[in-house]
């Protein structure tokens, strides 16, 4: 459900601006999909970045992804982190991931507690945690994942990002948040991580 003021705020962007911020996250689509390699393989996968672009509109006009103009005065924006959420929740539909301190290409890394500060969420060199826990997450638990978030689908988005291997410096200024922002969704997303590995334990 949307509020009054997010739809008037929504109904006064034109057509013609409408018609940029699509092309925009159509683009941006296309580079995340190219960049992760994506070929299509099966019917699940028989989406394009169009798709993605459309789909994330969608969410946000329906009130599912509700837009938090206040946070991302641009929409264009929310929207891309939106599609980034989609991509990457369609990827780890698609494929079983792992989360591990001191992973490499194929693993997601890590390397923060609830306690870390920023310096360590920051830093630029991936420390490996010897002897650090694999913790396998299959497609029924990443929805779980996203469900955690509740309302909240930017840290989601964010998080996703970062497990994508984005440092959360750049996340911070694609998406124009302040950094202490950004390392908070982290840390909530490890949080949830760990929380439902214990329960799977």
């Amino acid at each position: 459900m949307i509020d009054a003021q997010t739809l008037d705020r929504l109904a006064a962007i034109d057509e013609k601006s409408w018609g940029l911020i699509y092309k925009q996250l159509v683009l941006y689509a296309d580079f995340k999909l190219n960049k992760a390699g994506f070929q299509i393989r099966t019917e699940k996968d028989s989406v394009d970045a169009e798709h993605f672009a459309t789909l994330a509109i969608e969410k946000v006009l329906d009130g599912t992804r509700a837009w938090d103009y206040e946070r991302f005065p641009d929409i264009t924006i929310h929207l891309t982190g939106v599609v980034k959420s989609l991509i990457s929740s369609h990827f780890k539909s698609s494929t079983r991931s792992i989360v591990k301190a001191g992973g490499s290409s194929d693993e997601t890394t890590v390397i923060a507690g609830d306690d870390a500060n920023d310096d360590e969420l920051l830093s630029d060199d991936v420390r490996t945690i010897e002897g650090a826990d694999e913790i396998l997450i299959a497609q029924e638990t990443w929805q779980e994942i996203e469900s955690a978030f509740g309302d909240n689908k930017d840290d989601h988005a964010i998080f996703c990002e970062w497990l994508d291997n984005s440092p959360p410096r750049t996340i911070a200024e694609v998406w124009d948040i302040p950094v202490s922002e950004v390392n908070n969704a982290i840390k909530r997303g490890i949080r949830i991580v760990k929380t439902l590995y214990k329960k799977q334990s």
